[in-house]
């Protein structure tokens, strides 16, 4: 058995060799030319398919590479994205923080800075931006009654619930939410503000005889003992007098705007 194997082993090499020899010697090249003639086309195809598929084949590496390297930008884009992001809320923060510190210059009062930590029911429409939560309480001297403003010193709301670490403050068009304030008119006429469905404040008790005009400013009375004279909340922007009604119905614009209330202080009495 071993001897028929290498036989035929040795047949294969002598075979090889010769044809080898031959074509060294050029005795195969009418062969070789034939059979190269016979089969050009179907080695030019296999060629073109072979150039295909290397194109092909680097056409998707640089695909993936692409993907890669977009995938990474876009990684980077989100990064900064979320930096300036920061940023700009630092800037905006710090901002407020500004106008906080210079606003209260302009009086003698004392105000100590709360930053809002929720708005109570802020995915109900109907509901929301009548009440927010902020971060002061019983342990820096708050009390119910006292009242907030922001950084332009305008009034926003009253505190009405106090915890020992934060406070529950209605906002002016919280229907809850009631003031005593002077209108800035020739006879200072008092009456008492009272949040309207969440979007606009009205005045109650003002007489009849009362001459009130629009755009008429609107303060506090200073007749609520937590609450200084003087605090500006609004402006008078309607005026719809009945004359079988006792007092007038009047609308005040609040000069607050509450929807992006981030910091807030709140007035200590003298």
């Amino acid at each position: 058995m071993v001897s028929f194997k290498f036989k035929n082993n040795l047949k294969i090499i002598v075979v090889i060799g010769l044809l080898i020899f031959f074509h060294l010697i050029g005795l195969l090249r009418p062969i070789e030319g034939l059979i190269t003639g016979v089969f050009k086309p179907v080695l030019g195809k296999m060629y073109s398919w072979a150039s295909d598929w290397r194109a092909s084949k680097k056409e998707v590496e640089q695909q993936q590479d692409l993907g890669a390297r977009i995938a990474e930008l876009e990684k980077q884009v989100s990064t900064l994205v979320v930096a300036n992001a920061s940023l700009l809320e630092y800037e905006n923060e710090n901002k407020k923080l500004r106008q906080f510190l210079n606003f209260p210059k302009r009086d003698d009062r004392s105000y100590i800075l709360s930053n809002v930590i929720s708005q109570e029911n802020f995915l109900d429409a109907e509901k929301s931006g009548q009440n927010i939560i902020i971060d002061k309480g019983k342990q820096d001297a708050f009390h119910t009654g006292l009242v907030l403003v922001n950084d332009a010193g305008v009034l926003v709301g009253k505190i009405i619930e106090v915890n020992d670490k934060t406070s529950r403050a209605c906002l002016l068009t919280n229907s809850s939410c009631k003031l005593a304030v002077s209108i800035l008119n020739q006879n200072r006429t008092i009456g008492i503000t009272e949040g309207d469905l969440g979007l606009t404040v009205k005045i109650n008790y003002v007489s009849q005889t009362e001459k009130v005009n629009i755009n008429d400013i609107v303060v506090t009375s200073g007749l609520e003992s937590d609450v200084p004279a003087g605090l500006t909340v609004g402006r008078i922007n309607q005026i719809k007098n009945n004359e079988n009604d006792v007092w007038q119905n009047i609308s005040v614009e609040p000069l607050a705007n509450f929807d992006n209330l981030g910091i807030v202080s709140v007035v200590l009495p003298k």
